[in-house]
């Protein structure tokens, strides 16, 4: 049964959505909370749909209400412009971004994007991946090296760094929240991907394993890693998938890629409340951003 009235409490059970598995409900439940207790606004519809969704901002509202400090808006509107000049503008969804409080992309924004305007805030965490780390250069998001991109991928967040002996490094990030990642890239990988793969970043036999809905995905994004490394701008290069601690599913996914890897080091696991728990000196942007994001387990009835 489809739900009209959009002033319906957050916790009723007639917002629930029968795809949602027992995680994606939870967390749809935690944004319903963050948007009826501390927005106090009614739920909006689905994209491209009339039916309403607990998780939904309504149609009028601006970015500033899902982005939620000024710098995360900066960011995304510079990357919105950014993209739009390199021909590639579908890689944001703007309404996605300004109304789905359960969407990973403005999650990422609210992440990366504010403390892109802070960098050096971020140093203490990478350093939990490269602890030769001694500054930030630059934090991008949804970027992409200008060719090899691989079908027209991007990283979430894009972390480079210099080390203390000067070399320069990066961190690609791939960032989750609630998504199905069985869901994420359903097709058999066609040779752009198997090809990269053949060589000796990864193990013998690696594609037939990986060959999977629900590994493809961080399997893609590890090489894109290797297209940036083989650019030759960057003496090395980790990637790092963003999710929750309780996120299970990711973590173990996470893991299986990289043990297909001759250095499984060189993808990571690590929990968005490890990254938020590293920066220092931005003690609102902690407080609110974990009461939105990580209290979800208070919302598990």
């Amino acid at each position: 049964m489809s739900v009209i009235d959009p002033s319906l409490p957050w916790n009723d059970s007639a917002w629930s959505e029968p795809s949602d598995n027992k995680w994606q409900a939870q967390l749809r439940r935690q944004q319903a909370w963050w948007r009826e207790k501390r927005l106090g606004l009614p739920a909006g519809p689905r994209v491209g749909h009339a039916r309403l969704v607990s998780s939904m901002l309504p149609d009028d509202v601006d970015l500033a209400t899902n982005l939620m400090w000024p710098e995360a808006v900066a960011a995304a509107e510079n990357a919105l412009l950014a993209l739009t000049t390199e021909g590639r503008p579908g890689l944001i969804q703007e309404e996605r971004l300004r109304r789905n409080l359960l969407s990973s992309q403005p999650l990422c924004f609210n992440v990366f994007g504010y403390l892109g305007a802070h960098e050096q805030s971020l140093l203490p965490w990478v350093r939990t991946i490269q602890p030769e780390a001694a500054s930030i250069d630059n934090i991008r998001l949804e970027w992409a090296p200008a060719t090899g991109t691989l079908g027209g991928s991007a990283f979430d967040a894009f972390v480079s760094y210099q080390t203390k002996a000067g070399n320069r490094g990066f961190v690609g990030v791939e960032v989750k929240y609630a998504e199905d990642l069985a869901a994420a890239q359903p097709k058999p990988a066609n040779d752009k991907y198997k090809a990269p793969t053949l060589t000796g970043s990864w193990k013998t036999g690696a594609v037939e394993r990986l060959d999977k809905p629900k590994l493809r995905q961080f399997w893609y994004n590890q090489l894109l890693t290797q297209v940036v490394l083989a650019s030759g701008e960057y003496d090395e290069g980790f990637g790092a998938v963003v999710a929750c601690a309780a996120d299970h599913s990711a973590r173990e996914v996470t893991a299986t890629v990289a043990a297909e890897l001759t250095d499984p080091a060189a993808l990571r696991f690590s929990s968005i409340e490890d990254v938020v728990a590293s920066v220092q000196g931005h003690d609102d942007w902690q407080t609110r951003f974990t009461e939105r994001y990580l209290t979800y387990a208070q919302r598990a009835g």
